[in-house]
């Protein structure tokens, strides 16, 4: 059984069901929901026993100080209010898949494939794209495949400028021409006396089997759920891994073989190790209904990390748009350093003025803002004035990013003053991107280009920038 909830879905108890709501609770394709789904408290995060087998991914690796920070990923539970019952379902800032209870939840981003395709293009450094292909879109592919598939066909791309991982290694010869050197063990056994023939041993450049055998099925999975056009800028690495592929069946044997090889400590095929962790989950993704039948009461999935995606989008948007500015991202700032209480603090995004000293520090949150009260999440709001603090009288502007619900309001949401008080120059702002699951690529551009001039207005509004 199949249910569907967006990412941050019920954050602040907003959406409760009676008994007989359950069903609208997740969607349309939820069918009988069980009460007992509720029954006591079901809570994973990223502390959880339970991720043992939940495979979680990310755009960049995490700080061992972000580790430390728990996060939810889904929660369902059931309490009193009014003298009813009521059921709760909540998700974190994690899209994809969870198998849970014989249930099958597909946590999606909410904001349709064109964004989610905008903000891939942006982690992979692509600027330049187009509304998303007809194949991308089928019903049959849910939001993970889609996401897994993309970043691991553009790292192979990129990865595969220096050509596929290769080594030397020992071939044994016997032939009638002399090459490399005298295998002197097979000589003595077979060679003796002389018939015309050499056991030799060569020095080979060879591909590294398990790599590509390992690329070759991964491949060949994203082309069945989403055709072969999506492999269309890999069509010559495609087929020089088809005419070495061994034709074994990838086992977790090739899979660590693969991943642990020592070609891969050579500075020029580093980049294949982000590529094989893509080709891992895309090939243990297909096994997961396997996973499900054979653990009904464990829980198992695949998840991706969406907030840090938009963060790496919205770090790069400002980029490639805010050209007087170095843009830096999670930057390092130590506080108390000396005292027992010392502390490191990690910002989204701050940018920093390549003329002048100042400074704009803001913290990208993938959170519904529709400039609500409740919206604003109190510890985000205490965090990033930490953040703006620490800079002192370099601060030109700050401010919390969202994906925005509603066309943005500048009136209500940008302060030219740090507190509302006219003594303090540095603004402050809430603000982002408008957003929906219907818009085209064009109405998503115009919305970024209404954005980078909002936030330069902001910069004027301080009247600090000289």
């Amino acid at each position: 059984m199949e249910v569907t909830l967006p990412v941050g879905h019920n954050y602040y108890e907003e959406k409760p069901a009676a008994e007989h709501e359950l069903e609208a609770l997740f969607s349309n394709d939820a069918k009988l929901v069980k009460r007992d789904l509720f029954e006591g408290m079901f809570e994973l995060t990223t502390f959880n026993a339970n991720l043992s087998k939940i495979t979680i991914t990310n755009v960049r690796s995490p700080r061992v100080e972000f580790e430390k920070e728990e996060k939810l990923i889904l929660k369902l539970y059931s309490k009193q209010s009014n003298g009813d019952l009521r059921y709760y379902a909540q998700t974190g800032l994690f899209a994809g898949i969870i198998y849970h209870k014989g249930y099958r939840f597909n946590i999606s981003s909410r904001y349709g494939k064109v964004f989610l395709r905008r903000m891939l293009n942006f982690a992979n450094d692509i600027y330049v794209d187009s509304d998303v292909p007809a194949s991308e879109n089928k019903k049959d592919v849910n939001e993970f495949q889609f996401i897994i598939a993309y970043l691991f066909l553009h790292s192979l791309e990129k990865a595969s400028v220096v050509g596929l991982p290769a080594a030397y290694r020992n071939k044994a010869e016997r032939t009638y021409k002399f090459r490399g050197k005298v295998d002197m063990k097979s000589y003595l056994k077979n060679d003796i006396p002389f018939q015309g023939k050499v056991s030799t041993i060569i020095r080979e450049h060879t591909y590294v089997q398990q790599i590509i055998d390992v690329l070759y099925q991964a491949l060949k999975i994203t082309e069945s759920s989403f055709g072969t056009d999506i492999n269309k800028n890999l069509l010559g690495i495609k087929q020089v891994l088809k005419e070495n592929y061994s034709g074994k069946y990838i086992t977790n044997s090739t899979l660590t073989l693969a991943k642990e090889h020592s070609v891969l400590l050579n500075p020029v095929f580093a980049s294949y190790r982000t590529v094989l962790r893509y080709a891992e989950i895309i090939i243990h993704n297909y096994d997961l209904s396997t996973l499900k039948s054979s653990n009904q009461l464990s829980t198992a999935g695949f998840l991706f990390d969406i907030s840090e995606l938009f963060e790496v989008y919205l770090e790069k948007l400002l980029r490639l748009h805010m050209k007087d500015w170095t843009v830096s991202a999670q930057t390092e700032l130590q506080i108390y350093s000396k005292m027992f209480y010392k502390r490191k603090m990690y910002p989204d995004i701050v940018l920093h003025h390549k003329k002048t000293d100042e400074v704009m520090v803001f913290d990208a949150k993938f959170r519904k803002m529709d400039y609500s009260r409740q919206d604003l999440d109190r510890e985000d709001f205490y965090q990033i004035h930490t953040y703006m603090q620490f800079y002192g009288t370099r601060l030109l502007a700050g401010g919390l990013l969202y994906p925005l619900s509603r066309i943005a309001d500048s009136a209500r949401s940008h302060s030219p003053s740090l507190f509302g008080f006219s003594d303090l120059r540095s603004a402050f702002a809430v603000d982002g991107i408008h957003l929906n699951s219907n818009m085209c690529l064009a109405e998503i551009i115009s919305q970024e280009q209404l954005f980078i001039g909002r936030l330069i207005q902001l910069t004027a509004a301080s009247n600090k920038l000289s």
